[in-house]
């Protein structure tokens, strides 16, 4: 499914509403300017005709006194009209015009009034004793030019002004939309160690019903597992005691029947028993891990930790004289994480080691120079599609070893509540076979 933004398709639709209204109100003052800017420059035609025609037919009759005939006016230059004019005697023959008007008659009819044609405005007024007529135009393209000055003069405030908008619709919107990040970051850090109910009394009132479902459903998902745990924490409980008698009447058997040929049914049966008592016990350790044992605010030197465990473990039969420590040349080793679960996480790793790697190589513990923790085993290669499923809950390699399937998962759980990472490799590295864990701790 396509992601999308919240915040950014608002500042797109907010600032393309922006200027599209501005655009709609420059559309509708442009229409209320043309009509306007119509009605002025008619105004202006016929004002100067009407002041033009009593100023001309007057010259005209003095003329006539003085010199006894009839004038044409010459051409008046050294200036730029935007109204031209022109006087015509009755039969239309043009005795006066402007500086820029052409020598031909203009072409609207001399009749009392305004005229339209090929889109430009004619104004004639005509003298009701003389004749004489007054014809006044616009110079080519001057009326389209001044409308189109004046939507253009609308239209440039939006190159700055639209940017500016969307500058500021952006850093609204980030504002807006910064309790939704809240929000988001409280969630993901909730985990299983984690249910409490977020907070939501900052947020807008259109989040709190999403908040208040949010925390429903962590508070029936707390619930459910925390009845997981305690049940599988009970379960494991109560099926320890009757397992280690289970255990310890069959040893006393085994050791009564001697070379019985009954004796290899019971070894069996006490090799299923010790299976079913490891299980028991990693179902503890999940329980456990899954409660957030890990969590702690304090950093603890692990260094006395490590040796005491790694000594422990010498101490058992399978792990007689099979690991190798190398003793790290640090005055402490402190990480943030709680001691009993790094007890947990050092046993499942070593178990794993040992139970999966070649019988007759050792298993090597050493930290790195970053302050990292290796196990490593030698044995077969784990395939690269199953390297990546081990840290699932019941999820075992290809090997043929007795296991619960649990070790790695324990393991991952725990290290992820402590904020640490748990990196695995196959073949180890530096080596063409084995398996490698690494640790790394806050």
């Amino acid at each position: 499914m396509q992601r999308w933004s919240l915040a950014r398709r608002l500042v797109i639709l907010l600032t393309s509403g922006l200027g599209l209204l501005w655009l709609v109100a420059v559309g509708i003052s442009a229409t209320l300017v043309w009509h306007e800017l119509d009605e002025v420059l008619d105004s202006a035609l016929q004002e100067t005709a009407q002041r033009v025609l009593p100023l001309v037919v007057a010259d005209l009759d003095e003329y006539d006194e003085a010199e006894g005939g009839r004038a044409v006016g010459d051409t008046v230059e050294g200036h730029r009209e935007y109204i031209l004019y022109q006087v015509r005697d009755a039969k239309g023959h043009v005795i006066l015009r402007s500086h820029d008007a052409p020598a031909e008659a203009l072409p609207a009819p001399l009749v009392q009034g305004f005229a339209t044609i090929d889109g430009r405005r004619f104004y004639t007024d005509i003298s009701a004793t003389t004749g004489i007529a007054v014809q006044v135009t616009e110079k080519p393209g001057h009326r389209f030019e001044t409308i189109l000055d004046g939507i253009v003069g609308l239209l440039l405030p939006i190159v700055i002004v639209l940017p500016l908008a969307g500058i500021a619709v952006y850093w609204t919107v980030r504002q807006l939309v910064r309790p939704i990040d809240a929000v988001r970051e409280a969630i993901r850090a909730r985990s299983g160690a984690d249910l409490t109910p977020i907070e939501g009394t900052p947020l807008p009132t259109e989040l709190q019903p999403i908040i208040a479902d949010v925390n429903r459903l962590l508070e029936r998902l707390d619930l459910a597992l925390a009845g997981e745990r305690a049940f599988a924490a009970n379960s494991a409980h109560e099926l320890r005691t009757p397992i280690a008698a289970a255990m310890a009447q069959l040893q006393r058997l085994a050791a009564d029947l001697g070379a019985s040929a009954h004796r290899p049914r019971v070894d069996v049966i006490l090799g299923s028993l010790r299976r079913l008592a490891n299980m028991v016990e990693k179902m503890l350790q999940l329980a456990r891990a899954d409660s957030g044992i890990a969590i702690t605010s304090e950093s603890a030197d692990l260094l006395p930790v490590l040796t005491l465990l790694v000594d422990e473990l010498r101490r058992s039969g399978a792990a007689a004289g099979r690991i190798a420590l190398t003793e790290p040349d640090l005055p402490h080793w402190r990480r943030r994480i709680d001691i009993d679960a790094f007890g947990i996480v050092l046993r499942n790793l070593v178990d794993n080691a040992l139970n999966h790697g070649d019988q007759t190589q050792p298993v090597y513990i050493f930290l790195d120079a970053a302050g990292d923790l290796h196990v490593v085993n030698r044995g077969p290669v784990v395939p690269a599609e199953k390297l990546d499923q081990l840290t699932e809950r019941f999820r075992r390699g290809t090997t043929e070893a007795a296991g619960s399937g649990l070790g790695l998962a324990i393991v991952e759980t725990i290290l992820r509540q402590a904020g640490g990472k748990l990196a695995l490799y196959s073949p180890a590295k530096g080596t063409a076979d084995g398996f490698e864990a690494v640790v790394s701790l806050p």
